[in-house]
């Protein structure tokens, strides 16, 4: 998945029988864990699960821009240029855990004023949030919910590593800084055949709109099935099959989407963790595309070319491959996928490359650092004259504690990309450095 978005493939299964079985000597619940997707993470920093808790910050940002493209207040494209500004927000975080539930939240909302570009200051925010219960001795379930308001390239706070959702839809492959609305929901159900033996299943549905009107929107939904075997303690086998509709508004165009999976989950040691999959998809694409035409056809009509409806299906391979490493406040993670996704708004139904590796950790008490850095590829099912879009991206951050309650953040993230077959090949920084302030009368706690 795109930008270090990184979709949970296969988990191992923590913990033993006792914990994953709905036990009365369980005291908490730490998440899924009997369907292969390991606990919940939505809310944890590192390796750590922190009680739900209030932040609020003021800051000042500093965006170059060079040469990437935004929409105005009308939707029409303009060139961008370096801006400077202010941003006041606030965030919620953190876990709730209960004897045979959890809840994760993970939500950031801010203002920025841009001073010297009109139309482009606006709120920009971002939900991600999940829930897992254990009904019966036998049944979980597991519900997650992703979603954005956001107008720019950076500074989304989709960029950020998520976690927890399979993250089909999330619009963090953006060509323009444009306003757009994201919302993706996903349920799973898990059931314990019997200590080896899991069947789940599940269904999901999400939709992008872009305020640009040369740009398509997309709704997404789908479902997907699965018998996995716990090899032993440390291992688990899946396989399963899924389905997956795209369909563009503003363009003539749809796709379904078929795939057998194959996945194997192994805990090494206490800490490292490995995760593999493959998949077979078979694709259909309806849509229409940009032609040559023929001489004598292009001298009637002066014009080189024209557009073509076209019916198409092709059978595409994935593959996801991810390392944990977990340690006492740590966690690093490597990732690489090649996966189907809806595309960016100017190109639709595509094939995406991503190779990903991401670092967070509490330092000591006073400080946390999260940093990543991804490298994605992405081309049309269909094929296009656009050619590849590339993008290379670098996100760093550095909370600092004065007090309890009041610390310091400083954050910078750049971003290059290249559209193949165009003159587009930019890059762009975004910085920012500001306040925090996180009262302490009010956490939730688990």
């Amino acid at each position: 998945m795109a930008s270090t978005i990184v979709a949970t493939l296969m988990a191992q299964a923590t913990g033993d029988g006792s914990n994953s079985s709905g036990s009365s000597t369980s005291t908490s619940y730490d998440g899924p864990n009997v369907m292969g997707r390991g606990p919940l993470r939505i809310g944890l920093f590192g390796a750590d699960s922190t009680p739900i808790r209030f932040s609020f910050n003021v800051g000042g940002t500093y965006d170059t821009l060079l040469g990437a493209f935004r929409t105005d207040a009308n939707g029409n494209l303009a060139p961008g240029a370096g801006s400077y500004g202010v941003e006041g927000g606030f965030s919620v975080s953190g876990q709730k855990q209960y004897r045979r539930a959890v809840l994760g939240v993970s939500y950031s909302g801010s203002y920025n004023y841009i001073a010297n570009i009109q139309g482009f200051s606006g709120a920009n925010q971002a939900l991600n949030l999940g829930y897992s219960r254990r009904l019966t001795r036998r049944l979980e379930m597991s519900w997650t919910t992703t979603g954005s308001i956001t107008n720019r390239l950076l500074g989304n706070p989709l960029n950020q590593q998520s976690v927890g959702a399979d993250l089909v839809a999330a619009p963090v492959n953006e060509l323009f800084d444009n306003r757009l609305y994201f919302l993706q929901s996903q349920m799973l159900y898990s059931f314990r055949l019997n200590s080896r033996w899991h069947v789940q299943g599940g269904g999901s549905g999400g939709t992008v709109r872009r305020q640009a009107a040369s740009l398509a929107d997309v709704n997404i939904y789908g479902g997907n099935a699965a018998l996995m075997y716990r090899w032993n303690r440390n291992t688990t086998i899946g396989f399963g099959y899924n389905f997956s509709h795209f369909n563009f508004g503003r363009f003539f165009g749809e796709s379904n989407l078929h795939g057998l999976t194959v996945d194997f989950g192994r805990r090494i040691g206490r800490d490292w963790q490995l995760t593999v999959s493959a998949t077979g998809q078979t694709i259909r694409t309806i849509g229409v595309r940009r032609v040559a035409l023929d001489p004598v056809i292009a001298a009637l009509l002066g014009t080189s070319s024209g557009v073509e409806a076209f019916d198409s299906s092709r059978r595409i391979a994935g593959y996801g491959i991810g390392v944990e490493r977990r340690y006492r406040r740590s966690l690093f993670s490597v990732r690489a996928d090649r996966s189907v996704v809806p595309g960016n708004g100017l190109m639709l139904t595509s094939v995406i490359n991503m190779q990903s590796v991401g670092f967070s950790t509490s330092a000591s008490r006073n400080w946390s650092i999260n940093a990543g850095a991804s490298r994605s590829s992405m081309g049309e099912v269909a094929g296009s004259t656009l050619g590849a879009f590339d993008v290379w991206q670098i996100q760093t951050s550095v909370n600092r504690k004065f007090t309890t309650e009041l610390g310091m953040m400083a954050s910078v993230e750049y971003r290059s990309f290249k559209l193949g077959n165009s003159t587009l090949d930019r890059r762009g920084t975004r910085f920012m450095i500001g306040l925090t302030y996180s009262p302490t009368s009010l956490p939730f706690g688990r």
